[in-house]
């Protein structure tokens, strides 16, 4: 005996159609997934190429802060008397304009001189008073012969080199007595044969948009070069070198 099932063909119609929804359900599930990992692999390449862009301009930037070290160092070599320097009275090669105040940055955003020099003298951007720049901080803790940053060398950096494709920030630099000194004028060198004679700090920073920012710290030195009585010429030894993560005072 066999048996046999009849399916009415309205039940066939909706098994019909249960099973094309399904489908369509499947469809549009795929088609989900295939976007979101496009968008996925679309982000992340995009993600990837703007690290790429900011590590690129970073580097660029601190090896801008690098030249404005070297740049000193070259203006400092052909200056005999420091004290002109440490007093304020001489500035760099390179300058834009009086010493302080708003300027450009390139690429957009501005920024100011005269707030980040009191930065550095005080900590604060207003104008510094003398007790506040003799006070003893942690990075500050030499009183009286605390630094006295004066701005040396400060402009565009496409002014300063001429590159292919300069970054897009400004460079400044500023120039104080170093802490070993111990005469109680930040704003002249020791005398010859004390402590600290000869020696000075700079401090170079590089402005980008948006208030980015890379420094550099070093300490400079006279030194002499050549070989014989007479033959001895002024130089620029770099004693110590330093990355700031942050402008510190």
């Amino acid at each position: 005996m066999t048996c046999s099932i009849h399916v009415a063909p309205e039940s066939r119609h909706l098994l019909s159609e249960s099973h094309r929804g399904i489908a369509l359900i499947m469809v549009i599930l795929f088609t989900a997934f295939l976007s979101a990992l496009g968008l996925g692999l679309i982000l992340a390449v995009f993600m990837d190429r703007l690290a790429t862009g900011n590590m690129n301009g970073s580097v660029a930037m601190l090896y801008g802060a690098d030249a404005g070290i070297e740049l000193a160092a070259r203006d400092l070599g052909e200056t005999a008397d420091w004290d002109e320097v440490l007093s304020g009275s001489r500035r760099s090669s390179f300058t834009d304009g009086a010493a302080g105040g708003v300027r450009g940055v390139p690429g957009g955003g501005s920024v100011d001189l005269t707030a980040l020099t009191n930065r550095l003298n005080c900590g604060k951007s207003s104008t510094c008073t003398a007790a506040q720049m003799n006070a003893n901080s942690r990075e500050r803790p030499w009183g009286i012969n605390n630094p006295r940053w004066q701005l040396y060398a400060y402009g565009p950096m496409s002014r300063l080199a001429p590159v292919t494709r300069p970054e897009p920030c400004y460079l400044a630099v500023w120039i104080a007595d170093d802490g070993r000194e111990e005469d109680g004028d930040p704003l002249s060198d020791a005398a010859t044969g004390e402590s600290g004679h000869g020696i000075v700090r700079v401090h170079a920073e590089t402005i980008g948009f948006g208030g980015w920012n890379r420094a550099i710290e070093a300490e400079l030195g006279r030194a002499c070069r050549g070989i014989g009585v007479g033959a001895c010429l002024p130089g620029i030894r770099v004693q110590s070198w330093q990355e700031l993560r942050q402008s510190v005072p």
